[in-house]
Protein backbone atom coordinates (compact mmCIF):
# COMPACT_ATOMS: atom_id res chain seq x y z
CA UNK A 1 0.00 0.00 0.00
CA UNK A 2 1.44 3.34 -0.98
CA UNK A 3 1.67 6.27 1.40
CA UNK A 4 -1.02 8.24 -0.42
CA UNK A 5 -3.40 5.28 -0.41
CA UNK A 6 -2.76 4.76 3.31
CA UNK A 7 -3.35 8.46 4.04
CA UNK A 8 -6.53 8.45 1.96
CA UNK A 9 -7.90 5.42 3.82
CA UNK A 10 -7.09 6.88 7.24
CA UNK A 11 -8.57 10.25 6.28
CA UNK A 12 -11.82 8.57 5.23
CA UNK A 13 -11.96 6.74 8.58
CA UNK A 14 -11.17 9.92 10.49
CA UNK A 15 -13.77 11.87 8.53
CA UNK A 16 -16.41 9.25 9.26
CA UNK A 17 -15.65 9.24 12.98
CA UNK A 18 -15.65 13.06 13.15
CA UNK A 19 -18.96 13.10 11.28
CA UNK A 20 -20.43 10.64 13.77
CA UNK A 21 -19.19 12.70 16.70
CA UNK A 22 -20.55 15.86 15.06
CA UNK A 23 -23.96 14.28 14.58
CA UNK A 24 -24.06 13.24 18.23
CA UNK A 25 -23.10 16.74 19.38
CA UNK A 26 -25.63 18.28 17.00
CA UNK A 27 -28.27 15.98 18.44
CA UNK A 28 -27.40 17.19 21.91
CA UNK A 29 -27.51 20.82 20.77
CA UNK A 30 -30.91 20.37 19.14
CA UNK A 31 -32.20 18.59 22.23
CA UNK A 32 -32.90 15.05 21.03
CA UNK A 33 -34.51 13.44 24.09
CA UNK A 34 -32.72 10.08 24.09
CA UNK A 35 -29.33 11.82 23.71
CA UNK A 36 -30.06 14.39 26.41
CA UNK A 37 -30.94 11.56 28.78
CA UNK A 38 -27.47 10.07 28.17
CA UNK A 39 -25.17 13.10 27.95
CA UNK A 40 -22.09 11.43 29.52
CA UNK A 41 -22.43 8.37 27.28
CA UNK A 42 -22.79 10.58 24.22
CA UNK A 43 -19.59 12.47 24.99
CA UNK A 44 -17.77 9.24 25.82
CA UNK A 45 -18.89 7.57 22.59
CA UNK A 46 -17.86 10.60 20.53
CA UNK A 47 -14.44 10.69 22.18
CA UNK A 48 -13.93 6.93 21.80
CA UNK A 49 -15.02 6.97 18.16
CA UNK A 50 -12.38 9.52 17.17
CA UNK A 51 -9.70 8.13 19.49
CA UNK A 52 -10.11 4.60 18.12
CA UNK A 53 -9.38 5.79 14.59
CA UNK A 54 -6.29 7.73 15.73
CA UNK A 55 -5.05 4.80 17.82
CA UNK A 56 -5.52 2.37 14.92
CA UNK A 57 -3.52 4.66 12.65
CA UNK A 58 -0.72 4.93 15.24
CA UNK A 59 -0.58 1.15 15.72
CA UNK A 60 -0.63 0.59 11.96
CA UNK A 61 2.26 3.04 11.50
CA UNK A 62 4.24 1.36 14.30
CA UNK A 63 3.77 -2.10 12.79
CA UNK A 64 4.66 -0.90 9.30
CA UNK A 65 7.73 0.90 10.65
CA UNK A 66 8.83 -2.21 12.53
CA UNK A 67 8.39 -4.37 9.45
CA UNK A 68 10.37 -1.89 7.36
CA UNK A 69 13.16 -1.81 9.95
CA UNK A 70 13.26 -5.62 10.10
CA UNK A 71 13.45 -5.85 6.30
CA UNK A 72 16.23 -3.26 6.22
CA UNK A 73 18.23 -5.04 8.93
CA UNK A 74 17.73 -8.43 7.29
CA UNK A 75 18.97 -7.20 3.92
CA UNK A 76 21.94 -5.38 5.51
CA UNK A 77 23.12 -8.38 7.58
CA UNK A 78 24.33 -10.61 4.69
CA UNK A 79 26.12 -7.67 3.08
CA UNK A 80 28.03 -7.00 6.30
CA UNK A 81 29.18 -10.62 6.54
CA UNK A 82 30.50 -10.54 2.97
CA UNK A 83 32.73 -7.54 3.76
CA UNK A 84 34.72 -9.40 6.41
CA UNK A 85 37.89 -11.08 5.15
CA UNK A 86 38.01 -14.85 5.34
CA UNK A 87 40.31 -16.35 7.98
CA UNK A 88 41.20 -19.45 6.09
Amino acid sequence: MTVTAWLKARSVELGASLCTAGLLFAGLAVGVPFLRARIPETFLYSFCCVTAVLLRAAIDLAVRGGALAARTMRSAAPAASRLEPSRA
